[in-house]
């Protein structure tokens, strides 16, 4: 993360964060170690098998914001929120064309 990737995204309405307006979210490249953390959140809320919780959690870390904040966007805001994240974890930049680029070796199904 050497390069400064970060997006801020402008939001439509504020967010109340510590009895505070926040009009602008600041979005870094997430790790996989946000990503863990993210559904250890949901799972801690009990919500680990919704999806959209487990991102929610994730975002919310990646943003600096709390989940229960991240709550109160529209859902044009939160639209924009997962724009950037796509645009600094650069998703879809890479298209090998394959689903697995992982490259097959002796003793896997393929080469049976």
């Amino acid at each position: 993360m050497s390069e400064n990737r970060m997006q801020t995204v402008k939001l439509s309405a504020p967010l109340q964060v510590g009895g505070k307006e926040v009009w602008e979210l600041t979005v870094r490249p997430s790790t996989i170690g946000d990503e863990e953390d993210g559904m250890q959140d949901a799972v801690g809320m009990h919500r680990g098998n919704n999806p959209l919780t487990a991102e929610m959690a994730m975002l919310a870390r990646i943003a600096r914001v709390p989940y229960d904040a991240l709550r109160g966007l529209s859902s044009g805001d939160y639209l924009k929120l997962r724009a950037a994240f796509n645009v600094v974890n650069r998703v879809n930049a890479v298209d090998s064309g394959q689903e697995n680029p992982t490259p097959e070796a002796a003793g896997t199904p393929e080469q049976a």
